[in-house]
């Protein structure tokens, strides 16, 4: 379903046997969160702003009986992250790629305060800084596994953030992409690597994946993931085309291939990816404030 289609407020979906989709509000800022059952326990991927954690800790207990064991931030932005505190406190552990952890060091506490000063659900938490992940991973892969099924946390490579995390479940092939790949014109490209983004979704894509999760937007197919990295790939072409230019008198039109994901003011994603290519590092390692 196109990104105008969201639903405020939609009902978990069950994806399959033990495994649940619940679409965040996009008004309210929350993104999608994933439930998995293993044999004795569970794994929620993204626990979204404080907020959204309140309502899942409320609709979570209707889904299986069995406790949260494991909460996992695909990365470390503040819709995605925000309500790991809430959850260490009733006995769960964050986990994350060690990238998830190095970007909340570099970043926050001032995004953190940032969000404060804007959303309610931040302030009542009482406190001043995002709880880091408690146990993180180096390399490319964490498992979980027991009778129920596998689950493997991926990193890929630097795509949306230099900390993105993919959740594949490789029987069910199922993947959960965070804000790696999206459904609609979603992402902010401040902490990418835009280059090497569409490289990152290719190896993805190549999983196999029958089921696609984004971090915002309806669930589907391969083709969130196909689609987002052809959009960034002719954003990132088409700006490369006019560096010649004042940055300002640069202006794209993309192929019909890209509407779900084309903004109704480019300017942004424009201004980045052309600051990116002039200094030949990625955008996310050149100075920048969130926005």
């Amino acid at each position: 379903m196109p990104w105008g289609m969201w639903a405020q407020s939609a009902a978990p979906q069950e994806v399959a046997k033990g495994v649940w989709f619940l679409e965040g509000d996009a008004h309210a800022g929350y993104c999608n969160s994933i439930v998995i059952e293993m044999k004795d326990y569970l794994i929620l991927v993204d626990p979204s702003y404080p907020g959204r954690t309140k309502e899942l800790m409320a609709e979570i207990p209707r889904l299986s009986p069995k406790p949260v064991k494991w909460v996992f931030d695909t990365h470390a932005h503040g819709d995605h992250s925000y309500g790991n505190a809430q959850w260490t406190k009733v006995g769960a552990t964050t986990l994350a790629y060690v990238g998830v952890r190095e970007e909340m060091d570099l970043y926050e506490p001032t995004r953190w305060r940032a969000a404060m000063s804007k959303r309610e659900d931040v302030r009542a938490t009482g406190a001043n800084d995002v709880e880091r992940p408690k146990v993180v991973f180096r390399g490319d892969k964490f498992v979980l596994k027991d009778a129920t099924r596998e689950v493997d946390f991926l990193h890929l490579g630097w795509g949306h953030t230099r900390g993105d995390g993919y959740v594949w479940l490789p029987k069910e092939r199922i993947l959960c992409t965070g804000d790696a790949a999206v459904n609609g014109p979603r992402n902010k490209l401040w902490d990418a690597d835009v280059a090497n983004w569409p490289k990152v979704l290719d190896k993805a894509a190549a999983l196999g994946p029958k089921v696609v999760l984004p971090g915002h937007g309806d669930m589907g197919g391969v083709e969130i993931v196909t689609g987002q990295a052809q959009f960034l790939r002719d954003l990132y072409a088409a700006v490369k085309a006019q560096m010649d230019k004042p940055v300002a008198e640069v202006r794209v039109t993309l192929p019909a291939r890209d509407a779900n994901w084309v903004r109704p003011d480019m300017s942004q994603h424009i201004g980045i990816i052309y600051s990116e290519i002039k200094a030949g590092k990625p955008a996310g390692a050149l100075p920048h404030v969130w926005q």
